[in-house]
């Protein structure tokens, strides 16, 4: 049944697509789509949005009447099925998700990674005190995950799993997945009830550490290394039939990635009235100081995890390069 519903998106988004080769000829998106999640790894998206940085390049490439609009989902298969529907046409998640739906079009719709939003770890924590390391979880204990399932955490957690138990036992955990957004799963782990770990990202996971208890059994760093954490991606027929609509989004996340990094007190400020995120400006600055937390356009060992994906049966094609998975605008980037 999810293989039909798959097959029937993607014919849709192909007669959208082919719809749009005929509008080509005339004009661009007047209505261009993006969506961002949860966290301080959409940043760039979220400076973006707050600074009206789209529409500034879009006016700059005279495309004043070009609308803006963003939306916000919580998971990447919500982004992935808006994608496929046309409904939208950046969609921003983990780099699992993307190259999920990169795989599934590998040869038709081809969707590719924009480039790097950000490279973050990601921690696996724990309120249950007889587990001290992924070795210790039982069938007693339940995982929250936003997008569990097909989230860059559950790849990583796959990844760890067959280093711990070989490559047969990857997806030992599967049965212990919770899927809640990276707040509500917050919100249900902080609650003590059936949540006993949860895998999020910045600055979920130092809020649930900030609870006596709390500890952290799994860093994605010791599995992947430095690693990007989330990209953008999009159809290669949007980018094709819209090059001045897209070129104004990579000029617009260029200039945002710079301006974060020169003013991260002002851009921690930003997030926080972005998001209403309750930690505050300076615990946001502090992540963003954190040597291990970059914004950055460049790809970090998203080769590495598309392989093991491609390894266990996730993905069918297999990338012979970075490049391969990302539009050629950061191919000059020292990417892996």
């Amino acid at each position: 049944m999810q293989r039909r519903t798959f097959v029937a998106r993607v014919l849709v988004a192909l007669m959208l697509c082919l719809a749009g080769t005929a509008r080509a000829a005339q004009s661009e998106v007047a209505e261009f789509r993006v969506a961002l999640q949860y966290g301080i790894g959409y940043l760039p998206l979220a400076i973006m949005k707050q600074n009206q940085l789209i529409e500034k390049h879009l006016k700059a490439a005279g495309m004043n009447q070009t609308k803006v609009i963003w939306s916000q989902l919580g998971s990447g298969q919500p982004m992935n099925d808006a994608l496929l529907s046309g409904s939208l046409h950046i969609a921003s998640g983990g780099v699992a998700p993307f190259l999920i739906l990169w795989g599934r079009t590998h040869g038709n719709l081809n969707v590719k990674a924009v480039a790097a939003l950000s490279s973050m770890p990601m921690y696996l924590v724990t309120n249950n005190p007889n587990v001290k390391s992924i070795r210790d979880l039982t069938e007693k204990d339940r995982i929250s995950m936003a997008g569990a399932g097909t989230s860059i955490q559950t790849i990583v957690l796959q990844m760890a799993a067959a280093k711990e138990f070989g490559d047969a036992n990857y997806n030992k955990f599967s049965t212990l997945y919770r899927n809640l957004s990276h707040p509500d799963g917050l919100a249900a782990f902080l609650s003590g009830q059936e949540i006993t770990a949860y895998f999020s990202s910045p600055p979920f996971q130092y809020q649930a550490l900030e609870k006596p208890g709390v500890r952290r059994i799994l860093n994605s760093y010791d599995i992947t290394g430095p690693a990007t954490f989330l990209v953008p991606w999009a159809m290669t027929k949007f980018r094709d039939e819209n090059p001045k609509t897209y070129q104004a989004f990579v000029s617009a996340y260029r200039e945002s990635v710079d301006w974060i990094n020169a003013n991260k007190r002002t851009a921690a400020e930003v997030y926080v009235k972005e998001s209403n995120d309750k930690s505050g400006a300076e615990a946001i600055l502090k992540m963003l100081n954190d040597p291990e937390i970059k914004i950055t356009m460049t790809p970090e060992n998203t080769l590495k995890v598309a392989e093991f994906m491609q390894k266990v049966g996730t993905i069918k094609p297999k990338a012979g390069s970075w490049k391969d998975l990302f539009f050629p605008e950061v191919h000059n980037l020292p990417g892996s």
